[in-house]
């Protein structure tokens, strides 16, 4: 009986690891800068998102930035097996612009088993001073995370901290095939 309590304990132990997987920085991709340089005051930006390490490499995604007065910077980061049949890898990449808040265009790209790539819709989030809500995309292997299901969640933090208050489900996409389309799971909520 004893052993069956320590394999329940380290079951749930992995599983409670498990679920905690996050984006994390990587040098696997890297953005490259064209600035087009028009006569204007301040000139526009096409971003290129790219694998790092490789000439010639196809461009995972291609964005142009018309306000560059106001655009701070790009965070790339990734989510390794995030659970999805066929997807090896999750790659976010965070495109922040600063004025009384930080405005930051979120996009999101699954790289499949064969290097094709599947982009998910653009997420926005405005943070200001008291900002304690975000919007993001939940992977099968996160927590709160739903088998074969990709959610589109806002969730809501406890005062300034980064602990979870609740999660409130947006839209939902099954994962069929290599493709996503919107699924008929309607509630999702963690406290």
């Amino acid at each position: 009986m004893k052993n069956v309590a320590i394999i329940i304990i380290l079951f749930q132990s992995f599983q409670g690891i498990h679920a905690q997987k996050v984006f994390a920085d990587t040098q696997e991709f890297l953005v490259t800068t064209e600035i087009m340089d028009r006569g204007e005051k301040h000139p526009s930006y096409v971003i290129n998102l790219v694998r790092s390490g490789e000439e010639n490499s196809d461009k995972i995604s291609t964005l142009t930035i018309e306000d560059t007065e106001l655009f701070e910077d790009i965070f790339i980061t990734a989510l390794e097996n995030p659970g999805l049949e066929g997807v090896s890898k999750v790659i976010k990449m965070e495109v922040e612009y600063l004025a009384c808040c930080a405005h930051v265009e979120s996009y999101y790209y699954m790289l499949k088993e064969d290097n094709t790539i599947v982009a998910l819709p653009e997420l926005n989030n405005v943070y200001c001073e008291n900002s304690d809500s975000d919007f993001q995309y939940i992977f099968p292997n996160q927590e709160y995370g739903i088998e074969g299901n990709i959610l589109q969640t806002q969730t809501f933090y406890q005062g300034a901290t980064t602990n979870t208050k609740y999660v409130n489900l947006k839209q939902s996409f099954t994962w069929n095939d290599g493709v996503f389309e919107d699924s008929k799971t309607t509630a999702i909520t963690g406290y």
